[in-house]
């Protein structure tokens, strides 16, 4: 979307409402907004002032950035109002590690970088009342590389929107026009009656009522409560990265690599519950399926994504292959039944319900659980990004926030041949002994060997 006129409404898509939903559960709980990050590293420090100027017209090419969310009292319907950002940009700020050489102009001094990313993720992005829904932090370290941090809000953008928003800051930093928008064909889809949405349901509702008889478990529970959000991350360099990709290549082939990440973080998982002594029968996650075009420009906003729920059961997590092989098996037969488009019209007859009520039925069916934990494979970081602001970019991945319940997440993503392993928790789900026990097995199991 370019351009905009404040007020103007633009409306919710069906897969931010589970989103939403989730964040007015965040915000009750004490938990915060349902907010996010997505990093770069640089080998050197834009221009501050040349970045400002791209964020204000950034702000101008894509209004969304700057807008309220809001709910039709005719319609029942949620919808954005875009909101005046009075010749604002992105907010943008500017920090340096203790010992920093000092390349970036204007900073703030900082204790820890990666405690004040953490922290960001409280802090509100609204500035001065202007509703924004993302913003930008340059922080100079003490290793001489620049940390870029986007930070963005989860209701109107995703974690391959962010990449396209970094991508959209590098674009107008150099001045350049935005590239010919090439719409891909599309065939026009028969309008559904009422019944026939109602009918294509019944895979997803069957799908549900089968997982409700196993139970759904987390390792924080059911029970949502503030806490503050923690990360881990390790980057396994270019040859580790490659022997993991063998690895799944191997298990479950080039083209869907999906089951084998999946397998290694529900064994993760499982190794901290039988450490304490509480291990279920079966792990239920939702993995997010996108539903943009592979190599596609855009859509940068809304959630362009669909779920699928896998069921890992205990006694096929005794080995990685075993754990693999059965995801794999269910993926192909959720793929066949169309889950994803079934689980997508679900949410469309739901989208009209008060977000507190939508959360309620979700976890009503599953004894107020949502997912035993949060997990995604994203695939590479912004592929076309090699440079931004005239420094050359070193690595870039996601930090997800994640919510109790579940409490906990792992995230996959790839840079420049690295491999970038994150752990999400909040505060109190997990203990640190316990994220570094869960690192250590998603070590085991992705490199084919014992942790020294």
């Amino acid at each position: 979307m370019s351009g905009g006129v404040a007020g103007t409404r633009v409306p919710v898509e069906t897969p931010d409402c589970f989103l939403f939903a989730l964040d007015g559960l965040m915000r009750r709980t004490g938990q915060g907004a349902h907010i996010s990050q997505s990093v770069i590293e640089l080998d050197a420090a834009p221009d501050p002032r040349r970045l400002e100027e791209a964020l204000v017209r950034l702000v101008q090419e894509h209004p969304l950035l700057c807008a309220k969310l809001r709910r039709s009292w005719r319609t029942l319907l949620p919808f954005w109002t875009i909101a005046d950002a009075g010749g604002r940009g992105l907010p943008l700020g500017l920090w340096r590690e203790p010992a920093a050489g000092g390349r970036l102009p204007g900073t703030t001094e900082i204790a820890d970088a990666w405690k004040f990313l953490e922290s960001r993720l409280a802090a509100p992005i609204t500035e001065e009342l202007i509703p924004f829904n993302a913003r930008l932090d340059l922080i100079e370290r003490r290793d001489g590389t620049v940390a870029m941090a986007l930070t963005w809000s989860h209701l109107c953008i995703d974690g391959k929107g962010a990449e396209m928003l970094f991508r959209e800051i590098a674009r107008l930093y150099e001045g350049l026009p935005a590239p010919p928008e090439k719409r891909p064909v599309v065939k026009p889809q028969p309008r559904l009656s009422l019944w026939e949405k109602v009918v294509q349901t019944k895979g997803a509702s069957q799908r549900f009522q089968d997982l409700s008889t196993r139970g759904i478990q987390s390792l924080s529970g059911p029970e949502a409560r503030a806490g503050e959000g923690v990360f881990e991350m390790v980057t396994l360099p270019a040859e580790q990265a490659r022997r993991a990709r063998e690895r799944a290549d191997g298990m479950t082939g080039q083209l869907f690599p999906l089951p084998y990440y999946l397998a290694c973080a529900v064994r993760a998982h499982a190794r901290v519950a039988r450490a304490r002594g509480s291990e279920p029968s079966a792990w239920v996650v939702s993995v997010p399926i996108q539903t943009r075009k592979r190599g596609a420009r855009g859509p940068i906003f809304h959630n362009q994504m669909t779920i699928l729920f896998f069921s890992a059961l205990r006694e096929h997590l005794g080995t990685l292959e075993h754990a693999a092989a059965t995801l794999k098996e269910q993926f192909a037969e959720m793929t066949r039944q169309r889950l994803d488009t079934s689980y997508m019209t679900l949410q469309e007859l739901m989208m009209r319900l008060p977000s507190r009520l939508f959360m309620r039925m979700v976890r009503w069916k599953f004894k107020g659980e949502i997912t035993s934990f949060f997990h995604s494979h994203t695939g590479e970081f912004a592929p076309e990004l090699a440079s931004l602001g005239g420094a050359r970019v070193l690595n870039g991945y996601h930090l997800p926030a994640v919510s109790t319940p579940p409490g906990t997440g792992v995230f996959f993503c790839e840079k420049n041949g690295q491999l970038n392993v994150t752990i999400a928790r909040r505060r109190g789900a997990m203990s640190g002994q316990e994220s570094r026990m869960m690192m250590g097995q998603l070590m085991e199991d992705l490199l084919g060997e014992k942790a020294s």
